[in-house]
């Protein structure tokens, strides 16, 4: 398989673009063949869905273009296929009976265009480059939201960090204030578990953590906001949720809780001790609010394992 340096938001004088012709006519093949060698591309062929869907999963495409019409793998089947192996590919769709029904089956299906089964140059080098532009911005589009993620995560539980729940929390904040609505905040924190890394050791500890960060998530709503404060810390913010509520919630996680952790052979469980602070009734300020969920938190550690408090 040969390998493409995607680093470049242009292909390289030594790397040109690779392009799939996927037609059962072999006369379609060779002409666009001709062109496309003419225009600096890559070229390969395939007579048939089926063929050019393996290929696929061979070998990078940077654009496919495609009949819509052939038998047993057709067109639509094809633009699935190159879309799911490979989404950086782009489809270009080749037909000589374009009609409004079947271009919009096809660009639902993942084609961004259509040409003519007999285009001339000048038009099939400004579609290329159309695609080759739009699979560059989809490519920084994905980097840029890869990185934004990893900044924002923690990478071994998966949740936010500590820094973009402190974020979240100004902005739930002021949102709250604004419509009049309550915020709790409960922090969570794991019982002896330094105990238990001395025990079973950090490989294991670490697959609690991410066991306990999926428990936290099973039992939160999809908008609340789930964090690793820091070690065996834990901070989950829940919008528009009274004392109660929030108490309600914990109570949740602890129950989840008694579920044995997966991967150890045996029927270890681990518990947590939760402390639970509401604004406004607690704090009107995000530190405030802090200051007073850390403080449930040492009310509960100091009552026993798997306790919940608030003030």
């Amino acid at each position: 398989m040969e390998s493409k340096d995607r680093s470049s938001d242009k292909p390289s004088a030594r790397e040109k673009p690779r392009i799939l012709v996927v037609d059962d006519e072999p006369a379609v093949r060779h002409f666009l063949q001709i062109i496309l060698n003419r225009l600096g591309y890559k070229v390969d062929l395939a007579a048939g869905g089926g063929e050019a869907l393996n290929m696929v999963e061979k070998k990078s495409y940077d654009v496919v273009l495609t009949d819509l019409i052939m038998p047993r793998v057709d067109g639509l089947q094809v633009i699935r296929g190159v879309k799911e192996t490979s989404p950086d590919t782009e489809v270009v769709v080749i037909t000589g009976y374009p009609s409004s029904e079947t271009i919009v089956a096809a660009v639902r299906a993942g084609a961004i265009d259509y040409l003519p089964k007999s285009p001339d140059q000048e038009h099939l080098s400004v579609l290329l480059e159309k695609a080759l532009q739009i699979r560059d911005l989809r490519r920084k589009a994905r980097e840029r939201d890869f990185y934004l993620r990893m900044a924002q995560m923690d990478g071994l539980t998966e949740l936010f960090n500590h820094r973009t729940f402190y974020n979240f929390l100004e902005r739930e904040l002021s949102r709250a204030k604004r419509a009049g609505q309550p915020v709790s905040l409960l922090f969570a924190d794991l019982d002896r578990f330094k105990e238990f890394n001395d025990t079973h050791g950090h490989l294991f500890g670490d697959r609690v953590l991410r066991h306990v960060a999926g428990v936290l998530k099973s039992r939160c709503r999809g908008y609340d906001i789930v964090a690793r404060y820091g070690g065996d810390e834990f901070a989950i913010l829940a919008p528009d949720t009274t004392k109660s509520g929030g108490v309600s919630l914990g109570g949740r996680i602890l129950g989840a809780l008694q579920d044995p952790v997966p991967g150890n052979g045996g029927d270890l469980r681990v518990s947590m001790s939760l402390g639970v602070a509401t604004f406004p009734e607690d704090a009107a300020e995000a530190d405030e609010l802090v200051g007073q969920a850390d403080a449930a938190l040492y009310a509960a550690k100091k009552q026993g394992d798997g306790q919940i408090s608030t003030l």
